[in-house]
């Protein structure tokens, strides 16, 4: 995926999970040699899948990645925008019959980062949508209720991120009959919704399972924690975005817990 934005990369961490499959960043004109050597030399893929139109990652860069290795089969996973890229990848890689998916506006990455993670470890897709709008859109509304079957969506940041609006209109979908159940995980900025959406993701339970490892990143920018959601949600660990020169008392009591 395109490492100069975050929009095709939040929708991708999942899938990557869900896959099986590491999530690499590059550039648009060119394969970055570590990307490079790591597909050449370690990873050895058998299939590639490129996420997002040709405007983020272009077809020099396909080629390329035919040259390092030779009759890999290539798959771009595209739309004419975030929104259209984010539900193709949500179909390809989850399907019918898919318990519930995460919502999370695509015009800011905070939010859809820490759920990025999270649904890779709870198989759940990230749908992005343009969280302003005052309804859901009609192509994410058949996304949620005919192509994935969702039963619950969790919707990721407060009202300023996605619109109440939108969730009322999250709750009018059915799938057979039934409303689908909505709910919001959000916090006061940024660090306090990445660690709400985190303890709801992997909260301690009853049979005593606890986590071995938590992934901590930066809150301010998104290309590490964009690479590190697919580590993540592959080692079923919490990623938690925080402030680069300390973290909360809540997050050190979230340790404890």
């Amino acid at each position: 995926a395109f490492g100069g934005g975050y929009a095709d990369a939040l929708s991708a961490g999942p899938a990557a999970v869900k896959l099986d499959a590491p999530l690499l960043l590059t550039s648009t004109d060119t394969v970055p040699r570590a990307v490079a050597d790591a597909i050449q030399l370690s990873l050895r893929p058998k299939k590639i899948v490129v996420v997002g139109g040709s405007n983020s990652i272009s077809e020099r860069v396909v080629e390329q990645l035919g040259e390092l290795r030779p009759g890999v089969a290539i798959e771009r996973w595209g739309g004419a925008d975030r929104y259209e890229v984010s539900r193709t990848v949500a179909a390809k890689a989850f399907g019918p019959s898919n318990a519930g998916a995460y919502v999370a506006t695509g015009t800011t990455f905070p939010d859809a980062l820490s759920a990025s993670g999270a649904g890779g470890a709870t198989n759940r897709p990230v749908v992005l949508v343009y969280g302003p709008a005052t309804s859901v859109d009609q192509a994410t509304a058949t996304l949620l209720q005919t192509t994935l079957r969702v039963r619950n969506v969790t919707i990721a940041g407060g009202p300023n991120s996605v619109s109440s609006g939108l969730q009322s209109s999250l709750s009018g979908l059915r799938i057979d009959g039934s409303s689908v159940s909505v709910r919001r995980i959000s916090g006061a900025d940024r660090y306090e919704a990445s660690l709400a959406i985190n303890l709801d993701a992997y909260a301690f339970d009853t049979t005593g399972v606890r986590r071995e490892r938590v992934f901590v990143a930066t809150g301010l920018n998104f290309p590490d924690a964009l690479a590190g959601s697919a580590l993540a949600g592959a080692k079923s660990s919490p990623l938690v975005v925080v402030r680069s020169t300390c973290v909360s008392p809540e997050f050190k009591l979230s340790l404890q817990k």
